[in-house]
């Protein structure tokens, strides 16, 4: 639970296809029922209609599966089983205190938030309504607050599918190696940021990765994508070695959870039912947001793989799990596909 809100504090810290769902008061609930404002209750229907959009797009169950969603204002509380995979989606609404009760039995505050977790092998997701995001100040930036806020849903959102695969993986990892369980996809830039040729490495990477996935040829996408992975191995052999090697590792399943989940809200913001933005707008605005290494490379590196090889790694990235970023890069660059 809190590696995976440690995995979202960057998100939270950018700072459905039915309207009418049905609203059911929870067995056994000593508070009232409640409801959110229409305008905050629109959002949550364009968020949950724009996760299936992605969904389609994507085209793998796994995206789809069962997870319960918890979504809160300043006084309600509304809770669904089946809105991820609906419709028909059901909703249990109670007002809460200013504490929010979570299905692995932890609470957390009322505030400015949104993480996916897991509780008994299911996971569920967790999210603050625009409402709570303006009274803690976050700015919305070019894109407004609502649609950066569906883009962040969509983002954490998409680890509820990732808990089976990259985030085991990942718990693999931090148990082998006895991390602690603030060990994330920070953890590597929090540690290394001080250090100027590991930094300009990367920057150096995601500038590479960024120019392949607009290259106008398929063979300059591939010339600079290889250039990309070049400096990647090389960066890895210099820093990721002896008691840090499993970092190598890390770093690859990093890339591709943030990846992905930057993919999923950027691809929604370039939608023209959507956030109605050019690639370009999108990838500054939300893509390249924050400062967080492997978000920013993380999107570089999968559009850099799809440009070149086609959608093929959004099989792997939000299904099975097998190739982690660079596995995914490597897996499109062996591909023959015309430019």
């Amino acid at each position: 639970m809190q590696r995976a809100r440690a995995w979202a504090r960057a998100a939270a810290l950018l700072l459905s296809l039915s309207a009418t769902a049905a609203v059911a008061e929870p067995d056994g609930a000593s508070a009232p029922p409640c409801a959110f404002s229409q305008a905050e209750q629109d959002w949550v229907d364009r968020s949950l209609a724009a996760r299936r959009a992605i969904a389609a797009a994507i085209g793998t169950r796994a995206f789809a599966s069962p997870a319960t969603i918890i979504i809160f204002d300043a006084a309600c509380m509304r809770e669904s089983a089946d809105a991820v995979s609906g419709p028909p989606v059901t909703w249990t609404s109670h007002a809460h205190t200013g504490q929010i009760p979570l299905p692995d039995g932890n609470r957390i505050p009322a505030s400015v938030t949104s993480f996916a977790g897991e509780s008994d092998g299911r996971p569920f997701f967790v999210m603050s309504t625009p409402s709570v995001w303006r009274a803690g100040g976050v700015p919305g930036g070019p894109m407004g607050l609502d649609n950066l806020m569906t883009a962040v849903l969509l983002h954490e959102s998409a680890h509820v599918a990732q808990f089976p695969t990259y985030m085991r993986a990942v718990s693999v990892i931090a148990e082998a190696n006895k991390l602690p369980e603030s060990f994330s996809d920070d953890s590597i830039q929090e540690r290394f940021k001080s250090d100027p040729a590991f930094a300009a490495s990367v920057a150096r990477e995601t500038a590479l990765l960024y120019a392949a996935a607009a290259a106008p040829s398929d063979r300059e996408a591939r010339r600079l994508a290889r250039g990309a992975r070049r400096l990647i191995a090389a960066r890895h052999a210099r820093w990721f070695t002896g008691p840090d090697a499993y970092l190598a590792k890390a770093e690859d399943l990093f890339l591709a959870l943030e990846g992905s989940g930057q993919w999923a809200g950027y691809t929604w913001l370039t939608m023209a039912r959507g956030g109605g933005m050019a690639p370009s707008d999108a990838i500054a605005a939300f893509g390249r947001r924050g400062g967080w290494w492997t978000q920013d490379e993380g999107l570089a590196l999968v559009l850099a793989a799809e440009r070149i090889g086609g959608p093929g790694w959004r099989a792997q990235a939000f299904g099975e799990g097998k190739l982690g970023g660079l596995g995914m890069l490597d897996a499109a660059l062996k591909r023959r596909r015309g430019g």
